[in-house]
């Protein structure tokens, strides 16, 4: 199941944004939600060390989401739900939105696991399909992002190969949204 929290919280920022006020977004792999070609909501996974030992997994799970966010610098393709939205939700609607789309794609990866959540995900997937750029722990490497594999992992084709990328930053083409 820990695998499927990042696509699972993607995809319920998503149907709270779409709820809520009609925001119509996209997903970049695993967990950036993308508004325009813009980053507008970054959500981090991260597994607590330690939690395995006692036959459970432990993730905290954080949300950014730019609700009124005026200016970005020029180096970050950023937007804010004020400028996509004549009445955005307060943080408080949002987040209770968030927490129970979240609590439906939650018992869904429990008692159907990943593969919906999957198939659900890459139906709102931005740049599948197009070049990316990867940067990882171990270096940078272009190629086209053709799908996510049945774990996660996404499958990136470069040099006439498949490379399954499970952790980095993917730039979509050449621009620096991460």
């Amino acid at each position: 199941m820990a695998p499927g929290i990042p696509f699972a919280a993607g995809l319920a920022v998503v149907t709270a944004l779409t709820s809520l006020c009609d925001v119509q977004t996209g997903l970049k792999w695993p967990n950036d939600v993308l508004a325009g070609g813009r980053k507008l909501a970054g959500i981090l996974s991260e597994v607590e060390p330690g939690s395995a030992s006692s036959g459970q997994v432990a993730i905290a799970l954080g949300l950014g989401l730019n609700i009124s966010v005026d200016a970005f610098p020029d180096d970050v393709a950023a937007t804010s739900l004020h400028l996509l939205t004549d009445h955005p939700p307060t943080a408080a609607t949002l987040l209770a939105a968030w927490l129970d789309a979240l609590a439906d794609r939650l018992a869904i990866l429990e008692s159907a696991g990943l593969a919906p959540v999957l198939n659900e995900w890459r139906s709102r997937a931005v740049g599948l399909g197009d070049r990316v750029t990867v940067s990882g722990p171990g270096g940078s490497f272009e190629g086209t992002a053709v799908d996510v594999g049945d774990d996660g992992a996404l499958l990136v084709e470069t040099g006439g190969k498949v490379r399954r990328v499970l952790a980095g930053d993917v730039h979509l083409g050449g621009t620096s949204v991460s």
